[in-house]
């Protein structure tokens, strides 16, 4: 079974900066779930398109 460890260091990426957010206080909970949402799709896009190239 083959992963893809740059899809695995985005979300890893993307989970880390959400904890250091959520620890200065700057978000709530549900403005943290939309922006978590906002950042892996966008990872997802990126990704996509790369590989189209």
């Amino acid at each position: 079974m083959k992963r893809n460890v740059n899809g695995d260091q985005h979300i890893l990426n993307v989970i880390q900066k959400a904890f250091d957010k959520g620890q200065q206080g700057n978000m709530d909970t549900n403005t943290m779930i939309h922006w978590l949402k906002q950042e892996l799709q966008s990872g997802y896009t990126i990704d996509t398109n790369q590989k189209a190239l």
